[in-house]
């Protein structure tokens, strides 16, 4: 008589996007249960009384946002406050999640709950996507765990409330595990879906657009064999013509990039309308990597604020230069690239600084790679579900009272 088969077995003779749904439903799960469970301390606050309910909950912060779009629009002139400069408004925010919601409404549900379902589902879609692109370097065992790792990480919560970072993870890994593909044509739809979902486009087609040169440089030998070996990742484009490809790729992306600053510019009539909307946030005008001396130098002084980013400098240096991301492949590399690059460039360094390293979710499967055993990446799961309440309590719940902790 042969044995009945264990738990273990069935879950590996599940289809592999079953194995990786039923992970991230686990995580999904727990990260629901926080957030419930850190609404019923959370007092009142501009979005709901005390112990909000889901739905209220899931009004906190940006959501608001997104749901202007569908009830007013985007305005065509500029708000301005006393001093003459651009204050908030809602061409900040793109308009996929907007648009995705809307085609919820037959259900009679409230925007917030439409929009929740499609942070979630875009959410599951991510995980699959994300485990297509990078399983084949760090082997289908680690890469679950990498999904456990990301969807329990501290600002998880973000994955599935009215926010658009679910949106831009998918879109971003389906472009990426296209090229990796050599399918570069085909990941071109998902690419100018990204830029309208998050402003990751810039970031996106300077990493396209690297991983290209660095193509190009290979296949032409303008380089001694190893050079940079122990930094960049191997060519993983062979033939001319899915370097080509990629080429247009980028140069579609980055052209994607351009379009919704452009829109706004038409549509108000003021050339400036997206970045002076984006840097209203701030109180300062658009100056790359600036922001990064000017708050840092505001969380620790002005002269150790260069030493603060002397290390952030460093510790992004000593990431890239990892052999697990490394050997991530090309196209999870040139990511993580373009993206850092282009925080240290664009980006103010405020406590929403977590929500904005998501997009870094290949390093999930570097740290899951790198850690080898069982024991480590469990340590590894429990820091990140221990960061998961400290953030949802003081930042997405808590941080609404004082405005101090900014998701």
């Amino acid at each position: 008589m042969s044995a009945s088969p264990t738990p273990q077995s069935l879950f590996s003779r599940l289809p592999r996007p079953c194995q990786v749904l039923a992970v991230w439903a686990a995580a999904s799960t727990l990260t629901f249960l926080i957030l419930r469970l850190g609404a019923q301390d959370t007092p009142a606050t501009p979005w709901g009384g005390a112990a909000p309910s889901w739905e209220e909950h899931m009004r906190f912060w940006d959501a608001g946002w997104y749901n202007r779009i569908i009830e007013e629009g985007y305005p065509a002139q500029l708000p301005l406050g006393a001093d003459g400069r651009v204050t908030q408004n809602a061409w900040a925010f793109m308009p996929l999640l907007s648009g995705l919601a809307s085609l919820l409404n037959w259900t009679g549900w409230s925007f917030y709950v439409r929009a929740a379902i499609v942070s979630i589902l875009a959410s599951a879609g991510a995980a699959v996507v994300m485990d297509r692109l990078l399983s084949p370097a760090t082997g289908r065992r680690a890469s679950l765990w990498a999904v456990a790792l990301i969807w329990s990480s501290p600002c998880a919560a973000v994955l599935q409330v009215p926010y658009a970072e679910s949106l831009g993870l998918v879109m971003v890994g389906l472009t990426l595990w296209q090229a990796s593909r050599g399918r570069a044509l085909a990941a071109i739809p998902f690419a100018v879906a990204a830029c309208f979902a998050r402003p990751v486009g810039v970031p996106l087609g300077a990493a396209l657009g690297l991983w290209w040169a660095w193509e190009v440089v290979g296949a032409r030998g303008w380089l001694p064999p190893g050079w940079f070996s122990r930094l960049v990742p191997e060519h993983g484009l062979q033939r001319p013509g899915e370097r080509t490809r990629l080429l247009a790729l980028a140069l579609t992306t980055c052209a994607a990039a351009l379009t919704w600053p452009v829109i706004a510019w038409l549509f108000t009539g003021r050339q400036d309308a997206y970045t002076a909307t984006e840097t209203s946030w701030r109180g300062a005008d658009l100056a790359p990597f600036a922001p990064w001396l000017t708050r840092l130098g505001d969380w620790v002084g002005p002269h150790l604020g260069l030493v603060l980013l002397a290390v952030v400098l460093v510790a992004a240096g000593l990431l890239l230069s990892a052999p697990a991301l490394r050997g991530l492949g090309p196209a999870a590399w040139f990511w993580c690239l373009g993206y850092l690059l282009y925080l240290l460039a664009f980006f103010d360094p405020t406590t929403s600084v977590l929500r904005l390293l998501l997009p870094l979710a290949p390093v999930g499967w570097a740290l899951v790679a790198a850690a080898g055993t069982t024991r480590r990446r469990l340590a590894l799961l429990a820091v990140c579900i221990a960061g998961q309440l400290v953030w949802v309590s003081w930042v997405w719940d808590l941080g609404s009272v004082s405005i101090r902790w900014v998701p």
